[in-house]
């Protein structure tokens, strides 16, 4: 499994199949499928992608990650 940032995706969703994909559009502009996923896994993939953190995928198992950019800020305990 190879997972790169992902920078755009298209989602399309079959009705008839009650199957979705993706096309996940990489950082280095490779654009890939992802395999078929049922109705939850489409809608879970959906709300990750749904956010502002940059995201990393894998179009051949359809995995995706996000990530959170470093910060300076320090509070609690750990600090």
């Amino acid at each position: 499994m190879e997972m790169k940032r992902i920078t755009s995706y298209q989602a399309l969703w079959r009705p008839q199949d009650n199957k979705g994909h993706f096309w996940f559009t990489y950082f280095d502009g490779e654009r890939d499928r992802t395999i078929d996923l049922d109705a939850e896994s489409f809608k879970i993939l959906l709300e990750i992608l749904n956010t502002d953190k940059p995201i990393f995928g894998d179009h051949t198992t359809a995995s995706v990650a996000v990530h959170s950019e470093p910060t300076e800020v320090k509070v609690g305990a750990w600090a």
